[in-house]
């Protein structure tokens, strides 16, 4: 599963538990699933932040399709055919499970985009892929099929599986250029595992094999070499290969259509190409290649010329160009992850030991819950007699007035404390700041700490405060959000520097500057590095005239000072003109 860009969504994501994952990042969401960037920790050193995690993907159904069966007995039927599927070029998936109700599928963690998405960007940025890229991402995915294609159970029986749905959509590029193909949501397997409806057409209509969407005739993994030979297509010369369909009947004869040789819209392409997308794109699937790795030979034919590595060394590079700021979206999103781990990892212990912890609650006489209730009964209890219709005493409970109205008061405390626990709980106060490195002071109280810093045992449910300050910046106060029963709350400020330039002159020029009594030239001079939010002091010497002393708050009295100096033998005030 690739990352998509944060989404802005009216309630802000804050990272949290979920089950054993720390969820760090919400990717997207969509009208099945919320889809997370999270970490699930290891073994870890003790009194250090990191140590071993794994990196994935968390899709987590959302509560309205969980109720649904038929979605959830899709969900895990892909989720048993996918995690039999490990290959380089197929995303993989780790597990599929259920945490207090919510349903949920980890996988591999792909740090790129679609196929699709990096064909529009690289058509934006007036990037060219070479043929030799083009067909390099078609075999990759043409190795990951013939993987799937020939996949077999332990006990060697072939699986069969169709993907059915082959598209760029369904095809992640890597930073460095390697193809994952994902989605083997709608796949057709001979397990009965699969989620493919027959009759029923499966797949994007740009994509699909003209047997494919007849409802008549049988289909094999051959369609999914069709839909990679028209990738390749779309690669090779930005062009779709067919007609436009907008139903069944438009599409099947669309795909009767002579297809116009790639050479004959790109004549710098290899001539091979063309026999190559005429065999892949062939009407009657006897007259396409038998698999896929007959097409992937194919292509390694073309490729043979160039080094396999340079290709993708070179793709990789255009991919981190055109994706430059989206790579550097990512890695400020992961900045912080081993301190908001931290956090929610003592967060959880805390809440552990509380839970362990007996909840004794005093009650009104000295008893505690437990004894209170044990003090009910003085007698040993009958065994209880069938029911009848008329009222039954039973004997053996001796319970005076006031003894049952301290077991109320004492009920009624221990339910207040189990119920008001999570608002009680101490929580942690995660400051963060553009730039990094600033001082905090909490409530008040300066620390030593500096950003990115977590303030631990905090109760979120009353008001706090958070300074940050430095040499460079002007102090800033901000609230921290009041929010009983979260176990993390996060405050980050982008403080603008108050540093700036002034500009001193003096009439006659030439008089020496001391500014807070450090030199600082002689007029005119402009000064940097200089406070703009405090006050500093001034003083102008020149020989045969008087010292001119005065006080300047920059951010008010303004960036430029011109004094008109006074000889010693003249008393008269100096004038200012700021």
């Amino acid at each position: 599963m690739a990352e998509a860009a944060p989404q802005t969504a009216s309630s802000e994501f804050k990272p949290h538990l979920f089950g054993k994952f720390f969820l760090l990042q919400r990717l997207a969401v969509g009208g099945m699933a919320e889809i997370y960037r999270a970490r699930v920790p290891g073994a870890r050193v003790p009194g250090e932040i990191g140590g071993f995690e794994k990196e994935l993907v968390v899709k987590r159904i959302l509560r309205a399709r969980a109720q649904d069966v038929n979605f959830i007995r899709m969900l895990v039927r892909e989720a048993i055919l996918t995690v039999q599927l490990t290959h380089s070029n197929i995303a993989q998936v780790y597990e599929c499970g259920n945490i207090e109700g919510n349903y949920f599928i980890s996988m591999e963690l792909v740090n790129g985009v679609s196929m699709k998405e990096m064909m529009q960007a690289f058509a934006r940025a007036g990037a060219q892929l070479s043929p030799e890229q083009s067909i390099f991402l078609v075999l990759q995915l043409l190795q990951g099929l013939a993987y799937a294609h020939r996949k077999t159970d332990p006990a060697g029986n072939p699986l069969q599986i169709v993907h059915c749905d082959v598209s760029p959509d369904n095809c992640l590029l890597t930073w460095e250029g390697e193809v994952k193909l994902l989605d083997f949501g709608i796949a057709r397997a001979a397990t009965g595992l699969s989620n493919y409806k027959e009759g029923m057409l499966m797949g994007k209509l740009g994509y699909v094999a003209p047997e494919q969407a007849s409802l008549e005739k049988q289909w094999d993994h051959r369609v999914d070499i069709f839909a990679s030979g028209i990738i390749l297509y779309e690669l090779l010369t930005k062009q779709k290969p067919f007609p436009k369909a907008t139903d069944v009947e438009s599409l099947i004869e669309s795909r009767r259509a002579k297809v116009v040789p790639p050479t004959a819209i790109d004549p710098r392409l290899p001539k091979d190409v063309d026999a190559i997308i005429g065999h892949a794109l062939a009407y009657d699937p006897d007259k396409r290649y038998p698999d896929a790795r007959a097409f992937a030979d194919a292509l390694v034919d073309v490729l043979f010329p160039t080094p396999h590595s340079s290709i993708q060394d070179h793709l990789g590079t255009q991919m981190q160009q055109v994706f430059a700021e989206k790579i550097a979206r990512q890695r400020a999103g992961r900045a912080h992850d081993p301190l908001i781990m931290k956090v929610l990892y003592n967060a959880a212990q805390q809440e552990a030991q509380q839970d362990l912890a007996p909840a004794v609650t005093p009650a009104p006489g000295g008893y505690s819950v437990p004894e209170a209730l044990d003090a009910r009964v003085q007698e040993p209890r009958p065994r209880p007699r069938a029911r009848r219709p008329q009222t039954v005493v039973r004997e053996g409970v001796r319970l005076s007035t006031a003894a049952f109205v301290g077991l109320l008061v004492a009920a009624a405390g221990a339910a207040g404390f189990h119920f008001g626990a999570p608002y009680l709980r101490p929580g942690a106060v995660l400051v963060t700041s553009d730039p990094p490195g600033l001082e905090i002071t909490f409530d008040g109280v300066k620390t030593a700490l500096v950003t990115p810093a977590a303030i631990e045992g905090v109760l979120l449910s009353r008001r706090h405060e958070v300074t940050l300050g430095g040499p460079q910046v002007k102090d800033t106060t901000v609230p921290v959000p009041v929010e009983p029963g979260k176990l993390v709350s996060r405050v980050h400020v982008k403080l603008a520097t108050p540093l700036g330039t002034i500009t001193i002159d003096s009439e006659p020029p030439g008089a020496e500057i001391m500014l807070d009594d450090r030199p600082a030239g002689r007029t005119p001079a402009t000064i940097g590095e200089v406070r703009l939010d405090r006050r500093h002091r001034i003083d102008l010497v020149l020989a045969g005239h008087e010292i001119d002393q005065f006080i300047v708050l920059p951010e008010k009295d303004g960036r430029r000072f011109k004094r008109k100096l006074a000889r010693t033998e003249t008393r008269g005030r100096p004038e200012a003109h700021p």
